[in-house]
């Protein structure tokens, strides 16, 4: 199997992943994913999505599996997203996830912007809450 077919079969496998994360997955030199990933892109396979960092996926994935993919790649936002089972500020976030207020932070923009968690005022307070 010629390296592009892997990398696009990988995708299909595990949308959502970065270049890193394929490159090492697959041990193929980064500068050949790079290269097999703008092909890719450009013959409509696949689409990418600048969250914090370039994500790709399959042409055609559902929404929702788009989400839970990213999700579940990034340990950060998976172990936010599995914490928020209530309505919670972000010093309440980041102490039970046991990160910094900082990447809370960041990590519930992304969330946010990829429509997994909505942010709500509650009583003069900024909170978060799934969707």
């Amino acid at each position: 199997m010629e390296n592009q077919e892997k990398i696009l079969q990988h995708i299909k496998k595990n949308p959502g992943h970065t270049q890193s994360q394929i490159t090492y997955r697959l041990d193929i030199p980064q500068s050949t994913i790079k290269y097999h990933l703008l092909q890719l892109n450009k013959e409509n396979k696949i689409f990418s999505e600048k969250l914090f960092k370039t994500h790709y996926f399959p042409v055609g994935i559902d929404s929702k599996l788009k989400i839970k993919t990213c999700i579940q790649s990034n340990y950060n936002l998976n172990n936010i997203f599995k914490n928020l089972n209530k309505e919670m500020t972000l010093d309440e976030i980041a102490t039970s996830c046991d990160i910094s207020k900082s990447i809370a932070s960041k990590r519930l923009q992304i969330l946010e912007l990829m429509g997994a968690i909505k942010k709500i005022k509650v009583e003069k307070k900024i909170k978060f809450c799934k969707k």
